[in-house]
């Protein structure tokens, strides 16, 4: 076993635990969308290929991962918005 199957492997199964988990979380909230984002999907068609596969088999295809094209500026977006006297939204015990 080479040092690329063992990245390989730990990146599978990392991508397989953020899948479960998100998928859980859609479950509670009732959605049938989950959206991903962030630097590390920006160019890692393998995770994306296998959180878009875990989500579909888990909920049977009834829940859909979605992928954003420009995310990175999204943050920039909320923390404007936050500095312009917007509203932070606490989360519930």
């Amino acid at each position: 076993v080479g040092q690329e199957d063992l990245a390989r492997a730990v990146l599978m199964m990392t991508t397989n635990n953020i899948a479960h988990i998100a998928y859980l979380t859609a479950q509670l909230h009732q959605t049938s969308r989950i959206y991903f984002i962030g630097n590390f999907l920006r160019h890692n068609a393998v995770s994306c290929r296998r959180l878009s596969y875990s989500i579909d088999y888990w909920s049977g295809g009834k829940v859909e991962a979605l992928f954003l094209e420009h995310e990175g500026y999204l943050g920039a977006m909320g923390a404007f918005l936050l500095g312009q006297g917007g509203k932070r939204q606490e989360p519930k015990p």
